[in-house]
């Protein structure tokens, strides 16, 4: 049988530089807070972890060739979080 508590999903948030710091702030928290609930869920075998939100084309590529590098790490959620005026 497979161990699938040593696997994680990774869940990255994705947004904009242009909303500013405190929008961003904001997306971590929101983001942290959408990981931990699925974290806890039962229905989840594997760990969730959250990754810092990521507002560049450089650093989502970077995520990707890190998750793909990593031997635990057997998804990404990807959640584009934005706000609406």
């Amino acid at each position: 049988m497979i161990d699938l508590g040593r696997y994680e999903v990774w869940f990255v948030a994705g947004s904009q530089h242009l909303y500013g710091d405190e929008a961003l702030r904001q997306v971590a928290a929101h983001a942290q807070e959408v990981a931990a609930a699925l974290d806890a869920s039962n229905e989840i075998p594997v760990s969730v972890v959250c990754k810092p939100v990521v507002t560049t084309p450089d650093a989502i590529t970077t995520l990707c060739r890190e998750a793909s590098a990593s031997e635990g790490c057997i998804g990404v959620v990807a959640w584009m979080h934005t706000f609406s005026p």
